[in-house]
């Protein structure tokens, strides 16, 4: 018994000098505990911070814009054929360039006609007498130009203009004076183009 009695005194005495120690060890963990948070919290919200900075890059692009268009006009024979002026321009050697385009704007026939399923094709010609330009300011009247051979300086579609298609033309004309700041510009089947600016 007494050996007993001396053996539980020595775990009792044992118990209690590890509960300090124990303790100690508890708050030492409180406190490494406390401080590990502090050091990751600011490293979390410093990743989403790195995203506003990238995300406003797309909206400074500039669009795209589309080019201009001086003046436009409906077909004689057909309104879904439209003609766009885009450009009337001096250039070197004594010219002016003209460009326009020309574009088939409707899809099909109307609703309820028998071929209402089939593409509308729009048919364009012209004479070639019909194509010229007028300066206002001196009363003159300027057919195209040709080369030494007789060919003519442009490039203009005559022809089938399925649903839907887009062609550009250009021609090249006498320029006329440099006082006279805008032209007529008269496309065949067209109706004139009056007090265009030359740029």
């Amino acid at each position: 018994m007494p050996f007993r009695r001396w053996n539980r005194r020595r775990i009792l005495f044992s118990l209690m000098l590890a509960i300090p120690f124990v303790m100690a060890c508890q708050k030492q963990g409180e406190k490494t505990g406390m401080t590990q948070p502090a050091t990751s919290a600011p490293a979390q919200p410093a990743q989403p911070a790195a995203a506003p900075t990238a995300a406003p890059a797309p909206a400074t692009a500039p669009p795209v814009s589309p080019a201009a268009i001086l003046a436009s006009a409906q077909y004689s024979a057909d309104p879904d054929l439209r003609c766009d002026l885009l450009e009337v321009r001096r250039v070197s050697g004594g010219a002016l360039l003209i460009r326009w385009r020309m574009s088939h704007t409707a899809g099909s026939q109307p609703p309820g006609s028998l071929t209402a399923a089939q593409p509308k094709t729009v048919h364009y010609d012209f004479g070639w007498g019909e194509l010229y330009i007028i300066d206002p300011a001196e009363n003159k009247k300027y057919g195209f130009l040709t080369d030494s051979e007789g060919h003519r300086i442009l490039d203009v579609f005559w022809g089938n203009f399925p649903a839907g298609q887009q062609r550009l033309n250009w021609a090249k004309f006498p320029a006329p004076p440099p006082t006279s700041n805008k032209i007529s510009v008269y496309i065949p089947k067209f109706p004139p183009f009056e007090d265009v600016p030359v740029s």
